[in-house]
């Protein structure tokens, strides 16, 4: 073989081996994308297939909620208003009792009541948070004239009578909270803001001074004590001018040590500077009215007629709206048959964006109504809870794989599910979601995903 022939042969074969490895390789891929797993031991009629659907027609609206049990409140007890452009005014007032530091007689040693001076009295509110904007604010206090019992139950919708008399001191209410700086109590700074509201020295003080030697002062409780002179305070916000977009409903701490009321005076016949404490703690019942005034808001509206949902649907703490969503032809796919399960997840996509100043509920969970007709958790809940807010789709995406994979079984009763939301009697937090039938981008939808055999 001459060597121009061997050249030739070489490549020859080259090309020959080229040529049946990339028969292989293109006949190997080709039959990865057209094969079936396991066509070759299961019969062609049994087959199966995963789906994944999210076509699901939802039905999405808002229905009023219950009252909800605001005494047992710690931390986080709410004050204020702001108003909602799709709410309406929102708003919270405090009542709460008021206790002696301790057993006091005014009078100063050798000399007589009239020799006491009050300089001020400031009522101390720890602020923990704000939900709204900074905007200044109109603050009153009343004096309670029904009693307070700690033993006893209050809601977001009771109220107590009080008296007529504003006890702030005069051109003292408008307030602009400050959250940013920490603040000062008895001339100390604080680790927290607190809100500062002047009280009336004539209202307020000098008739608490005067019961000196009367046995009011001796103690809190008990016939004629303090607590039964003295009922308590409401404490509440007055903007009949507010505008939408202004106010915030603030967080505060009521049982924190530096909330009280301090009286400052002076002993003119011992030339003393002296302060008294009436306190606000645990042994203070206390507890918050919520109240949602509705009129001509997108939420009457939806209220009036449930469709409007399919646009946007809502909900609110403070015993405001709750939402509801009902899976409108999913029945089609459980009278199918032969389908199991694997996933179901709910996302509801909401209105929010970086600026504003409404946040979304942290979390949110689901219920259905079992078949006594009580609301209960699904049976997810156990094992994902709810959902937390995504920042980054502004959505909740819920896991109820479970709940679904009972419909299909006969489990549960196909029913319209309800939304609720955490820190109802805690935070001010309200969700605007996008309905069933937005004409935005991201719809709320049930993704499935399911196998059939």
């Amino acid at each position: 073989m001459t060597i121009s022939n061997s050249i030739k042969w070489r490549k020859a074969v080259q090309l020959s081996a080229i040529f049946f490895f990339s028969t292989l390789v293109i006949n190997s891929c080709k039959k990865k994308e057209d094969s079936n797993l396991g066509l070759e031991i299961q019969p062609q009629g049994d087959q199966l297939s995963v789906v994944v659907e999210d076509t699901i027609q939802l039905t999405t609206y808002s229905v009023p909620s219950d009252s909800v049990q605001t005494n047992a409140v710690t931390s986080n007890t709410m004050l204020g208003s702001y108003v909602d452009p799709y709410f309406g005014k929102i708003s919270a007032s405090i009542y709460t009792q008021i206790r002696l530091d301790g057993a006091v007689d005014f009078t100063p040693d050798g000399g007589v009541l009239t020799d006491i001076v009050m300089d001020s009295v400031i009522l101390y509110l720890r602020l923990n948070n704000l939900y709204g904007n900074f905007d200044a604010q109109n603050f009153e206090v009343y004096q309670i004239t029904e009693d307070l019992d700690i033993d006893s139950k209050y809601y977001s919708t009771t109220t107590k009578t009080t008296s007529s008399l504003n006890l702030v001191a005069a051109g003292g209410g408008t307030i602009v909270p400050d959250l940013v700086n920490n603040g000062t109590v008895n001339g100390s700074q604080t680790d927290a803001p607190i809100l500062r509201i002047p009280l009336s020295i004539t209202d307020f003080a000098q008739p608490i001074i005067d019961q000196s030697g009367t046995g009011v002062l001796d103690g809190n409780d008990g016939t004629g004590a303090f607590m039964d002179w003295f009922k308590g305070l409401k404490i509440m916000v007055n903007n009949t001018n507010q505008g939408v977009n202004e106010g915030g409903i603030l967080y505060i701490d009521l049982e924190d040590n530096d909330t009280k009321i301090t009286m400052y005076f002076r002993d003119i016949v011992n030339a003393e500077a002296l302060q008294f404490d009436l306190n606000i703690n645990s042994k203070s019942a206390h507890f918050s009215n919520l109240n949602i005034d509705i009129t001509n808001s997108a939420v009457e509206a939806l209220y009036a007629d449930s469709t409007q949902g399919e646009n946007l649907f809502f909900l609110q703490t403070m015993g405001g709206p709750k939402a509801k969503v009902s899976f409108e032809n999913i029945q089609d796919y459980i009278d199918s048959g032969n389908v199991v399960i694997n996933k179901a997840e709910l996302v509801l996509p909401t209105q929010y964006y970086v600026s504003d100043k409404y946040l979304p509920a942290s979390e949110l969970f689901i219920l259905r109504t079992n078949a006594s007709g009580k609301e209960v958790f699904l049976p997810d809940f156990s094992t994902s809870g709810g959902s937390l807010y995504d920042y980054s789709t502004a959505s909740y995406r819920f896991d109820i794989t479970r709940y679904v994979a009972g419909l299909f079984k006969g489990d549960y009763e196909l029913t319209p599910m309800t939304i609720i939301s955490n820190g109802n009697a805690v935070t001010a937090n309200r969700v605007v979601f996008n309905g069933s039938n937005t004409q935005l981008k991201d719809k709320p939808k049930l993704v499935l995903t399911f196998t059939r055999y």
